[in-house]
């Protein structure tokens, strides 16, 4: 795989630089080239001086004259002869630029040489950002991975640096990864410069040859080198359908034109954002993705109304989507905020539709949604954030929503194909419990398993030990002991069991419930019992020192909260990173900036309600822009999925939308992702431990 640097710096400059040039002066004592270049005494204020491709000098002589001369932005040595005779923060942005330069040009050593010139310059956070860049992409040139890896690690979220320089770190950063023997880290990175390539048409031979460079690696993976892939893509921010997509379509690129015509349109359909190019494949027609085309969506929200926090993050995912979407056909958006009376729901649909929109997304809320559903067919293709009853049904009727039923029937099917059979239910005595159980309950019976048991807790009571008790009939094992301590008359050593004829247990309950219940049916014996919940077991931020208590819990949800709640995976010291040892710090090794040092910021927020519950809704409306071109395709072949990048979808012939849950489970109060049919691995150790 070639993986050499680019010569993507060759880019003109155009700076315009006014200083007091002194000749000879610069701080360096070294042989300069002989230039023929003007001295400057004195600055020229307020000139509108231009060019294309080089940088202007301007000022006034010694003589009293002015004088400006046109330094060519390719010639890298006029750079640094320039710098010499400059002081002060021009001298350093020129010598930083003839770093660049000679960068571009591949002459390696002459940059290094330029480089040692700012070890002891008074940088700003900027500049100290792009030496380092440079620093790094020199070592990596010259042979040096461990240390181009201590210059550009330290850079992957330093979002200061110009889009350009972020894309030649990441190039750089898959060199020195790849030098190292780290595939999948260089294929993060990859896949990370990508990101920042995508849309951009300045950028398009250089994307496919990065992607070229992708595919290429990614074959080399294997299958367990892919899992971690995905998990380690996700840690660093990228989306959650990103990794599955490029495997998904590595098979495709072997197949003749006629034979992968299907599977591509598949592929397509089912990674509709996915950023992999068709002309990967050579000369193939871009598939028929069977879209429905809209010019007018209108939402109807209840944006003041108590459901207002949450109308307004859907909106907020809606819009981003929308603001990104690089169509230049795509459907105009407006906006509805139809209230707290859900009786006025039809009112403002109607006043959507003489306003000319041909899609409703909307209302928010169970009674809004009854209403409008109720009311009369609807004559628009129509989205309702919330369910579809069996009664409700329409052809242009579609449901999208985080209700509990639809989550928990995933959870009794994933503990199903796990091999469980004989459940327990506990649930909390809230809305949201006995339904999330009313349907783990009707569906494990539809799939063949035996609810044992199906008991509720409240919602804050003093003890819940007796409770708990009776859930896992320790009790009656208490009441055994007792009695024949009794009739033997000597007090038994003796430890509680619980009951054996349950095989998992489904937990019904929130976050704090669980931290609360879990800890005390472990108590009582129940340490070896796997337990299943929904997403309301995680309130979309872990917290290490509460949650350790939920270990081995396997829950599903959202890629996007699982995915942004990963442990941010700090660098380790760069002595079990590169394996320096003392003899690094000799005379001519260059040594890291402890500004960089010091700190690495995680990845930006994906969303200002990042590690909230709120984020859900945002992802939801982030999604449901994507979905609604699709909806009529999907329902009419319910073979066909969406994977997005903040989860993936189907479509049921009753026009609800399937959110297609994520796994994961708490290891040690941290958030850790579960492949298909992994948790049983990690549920048999004992959590205790």
């Amino acid at each position: 795989m070639n993986l050499n640097f680019p010569a993507r710096f060759k880019a003109t400059l155009l700076i315009t630089v006014s200083a007091f040039l002194i000749a000879g002066c610069g701080g360096s004592d070294r042989v300069q080239p002989q230039s023929s270049s003007t001295v400057i005494e004195a600055p020229l204020e307020n000139t509108n001086e231009t060019a294309v491709g080089g940088v202007i000098v301007q000022g006034i002589d010694r003589e009293g004259q002015f004088q400006s001369e046109l330094i060519d932005g390719e010639d890298a040595w006029e750079l640094a002869a320039l710098a010499d005779r400059t002081s002060g923060p021009e001298a350093i942005e020129l010598r930083l630029n003839a770093v660049q330069q000679f960068i571009a040009l591949q002459e390696f050593p002459d940059a290094e040489t330029q480089t040692n010139f700012l070890v002891d310059a008074p940088l700003n956070p900027l500049q100290t950002a792009r030496l380092s860049l440079y620093r790094g992409q020199i070592a990596s040139a010259l042979g040096q991975p461990d240390l181009a890896l201590q210059y550009l690690l330290p850079l992957r979220y330093r979002s200061n640096l110009a889009q350009q320089d972020q894309i030649g770190l990441f190039q750089s950063l898959a060199n020195a990864q790849l030098a190292s023997g780290q595939r999948v880290d260089a294929l993060v990175s990859l896949m990370k410069a990508d990101e920042l390539m995508a849309n951009r048409i300045d950028q398009a031979d250089l994307q496919l040859e990065n992607q070229n460079q992708i595919v290429g690696l990614l074959a080399t993976l294997s299958p367990p080198e892919q899992s971690l892939l995905a998990q380690s893509a996700a840690r660093n921010g990228l989306p959650s359908n990103l990794v599955s997509g490029w495997t998904t379509f590595l098979p495709l690129i072997d197949m003749d034109e006629q034979a992968r015509y299907e599977p591509l349109n598949r592929w397509a359909k089912t990674y509709a954002t996915h950023p992999a190019r068709a002309d990967l494949l050579g000369n193939l027609p871009p598939p028929s993705l069977d879209l429905q085309s809209f010019q007018h969506v209108a939402l109807l929200l209840p944006l003041t109304s108590p459901f207002g926090n949450a109308a307004q993050a859907f909106y907020d995912g809606f819009i981003e989507s929308h603001n990104k979407d690089n169509n230049f056909n795509k459907p105009i958006v407006s906006l509805h905020d139809i209230g707290e009376d859900a009786g006025l729901t039809s009112f403002y649909y109607q006043s959507a539709m003489r306003e000319g929109a041909d899609f409703i997304v909307g209302p928010l809320g169970r009674s809004a949604v009854a209403s409008l559903l109720g009311a009369e067919s609807l004559p628009l293709p129509t989205l309702v954030l919330g369910d579809i009853g069996i009664d409700q049904s329409a052809d242009n009727t579609y449901g999208i929503s985080l209700s509990p039923e639809l989550e928990a029937e995933q959870v009794a099917q994933r503990a199903f194909d796990n091999g469980h059979r004989q459940a327990a239910i506990f649930r909390s005595v809230s809305g949201n419990g006995r339904r999330a159980a009313e349907a783990f309950n009707r569906k494990w019976i539809e799939l063949g398993g035996v609810v044992v048991t199906n008991k509720s807790f409240p919602e804050s009571i003093d003890d819940y030990s007796r409770i708990i008790q009776q859930l896992l009939e320790v009790n009656q094992s208490i009441s055994r002991e007792r009695v024949l301590s009794a009739k033997l008359g000597v007090n038994l050593e003796f430890t509680p069991r619980r009951r054996n004829d349950i095989d998992m247990l489904f937990f019904a309950g929130d976050a704090r419930q669980a931290r609360l219940l879990v800890p005390q049916m472990r108590f009582f014996q129940a340490h070896d019992l796997p337990i299943y919940s929904t997403s309301k077991v995680f309130n979309g931020k872990t917290n290490p020192a509460v949650d350790a208590d939920l270990d081995g819990i396997v829950f599903g949800d959202m890629g996007w909260m699982l995915n942004a709640a990963l442990p941010f995976a700090a660098e380790p010291d760069s002595t079990s990173q590169t394996g320096e040892t003392e003899d690094s710090t000799a005379i001519g090794t260059p040594q890291i900036s402890t500004q960089l040092q010091t700190s690495i910021p995680p990845p930006a927020p994906k969303s200002p309600y990042q590690f909230s519950p709120l984020d859900r809704l945002y992802a939801l409306g982030l999604e449901s822009y994507h979905l609604i071109p699709r909806l009529y395709s999907m329902r009419q072949d319910q073979r066909q999925q969406y994977l997005g990048e903040a989860f993936g979808a189907k479509v049921r012939s009753d026009g609800n939308i399937i959110r297609l849950l994520d796994w994961a489970t708490f290891d040690q109060g941290n958030i850790a992702l579960l492949p298909s049919g992994a948790e049983q691995r990690i549920i048999e150790s004992d959590p205790l431990q």
